[in-house]
């Protein structure tokens, strides 16, 4: 589905515009999870993008133990 490389392109998208990790994050998230919604490969759904968008939060940090 492409869905990995929508990650990507959702997280290089946010550096390119300095968005902080957490906003990079949800938008790579976002953007994975309406590419595998998309009926064709190599696509996303829009409307699924911007419905999910504000709905991931990123939060917390976690160490290495």
């Amino acid at each position: 589905t492409g869905a990995g490389d929508s990650a990507v392109a959702g997280l290089l998208s946010g550096l390119a515009e300095h968005l902080p990790w957490p906003d990079r994050l949800a938008r790579a998230v976002a953007l994975s999870a309406a590419t595998v919604v998309a009926p064709v490969a190599g696509e996303f759904d829009a409307a699924t993008y911007e419905d999910l968008l504000p709905r991931v939060a990123v939060t917390g940090q976690v160490t290495a133990a």
